[in-house]
């Protein structure tokens, strides 16, 4: 299904039912990234997944994009649909975006769940993520899908489960190049962590034991930032830990949003 959401026709899909938990998915991906975790979550929530702007099936804009930008999206997305408060779901990306809806919409956050993500760039990671768009509008996507693989998940998940590893690589290959590097273009100028302080909402930050992008240490600042909230490191996994640790994810994420859902 698609409707337009701040001037773009916005992909989503809705399954379940019960209280409105939102998915934002990572960079380079859609809404199908979020596939494994759907039997479980839907159980307890309708949930409600989107490609964002540039990726999927929505529409690709001209870029460069702004988190702010894509936030408006999924806040329009809201809107159109009649969702007035949800549980918000972001992994890498839609970890940042997540974070921006609860500081330019606190309103229509029940909880926040980060996952894998940052609340902002030092300049080094900008000059990535602007060599990175560079790559996929010279080169397309081929190149970057295998570095992408790489961080997203470990040696050994990888070697253990080979048709996962290329059903998650071929995601990024068939990624827009526009869209991803206007996407990355967004990242490298994101930072929201002198505003940590200001998200209210009950927040979960989750990262991966061995994440090379977003590490450890990066999900304890941005728990550190907001308060109350609380960080779960989860064993084994790398970057995409929604793919590689799906059980603990799973649990965790249940565990804490049943217990934000009796709250709200």
């Amino acid at each position: 299904m698609k409707v337009s959401a701040n001037g773009a026709s916005i992909h989503y899909a809705v399954d379940g039912h019960g209280p409105w938990l939102t998915l934002a998915h990572p960079l380079g991906a859609d809404l199908s990234v979020w596939d494994d975790l759907l039997p479980d979550l839907t159980a307890h929530f309708r949930v409600l997944r989107y490609d964002s702007r540039g990726h999927g099936q929505s529409e690709i804009t001209r870029g460069p994009y702004s988190i702010a930008q894509l936030a408006a999206d999924a806040t329009a997305l809201l809107s159109s649909l009649e969702i007035a408060h949800t549980h918000f779901v972001g992994i890498s990306m839609g970890g940042a975006v997540a974070q921006q809806v609860a500081l330019d919409a606190p309103e229509r956050i029940a909880s926040l769940t980060l996952i894998d993500t940052t609340a902002g760039y030092d300049n080094a990671d900008a000059k990535v993520f602007l060599s990175r768009a560079a790559t996929a509008r010279e080169h397309g996507m081929k190149e970057l899908a295998k570095g992408t693989l790489e961080r997203w998940l470990g040696e050994r998940f990888r070697k253990r489960h080979p048709e996962t590893a290329e059903r998650i690589r071929a995601l990024v290959a068939r990624a827009d190049p526009e869209g991803f590097a206007a996407a990355c273009e967004a990242l490298a100028s994101f930072d929201v962590r002198t505003r940590l302080s200001e998200i209210e909402a009950p927040t979960l930050v989750l990262v991966g034991e061995n994440d090379p992008s977003t590490p450890p240490a990066v999900a304890q600042g941005i728990a550190s930032g907001i308060a109350g909230a609380r960080l779960e490191i989860v064993p084994d996994a790398a970057h995409l830990s929604i793919v590689e640790q799906k059980q603990f994810v799973t649990n965790a994420l249940a565990t804490f949003l049943l217990g934000a859902a009796s709250n709200v």
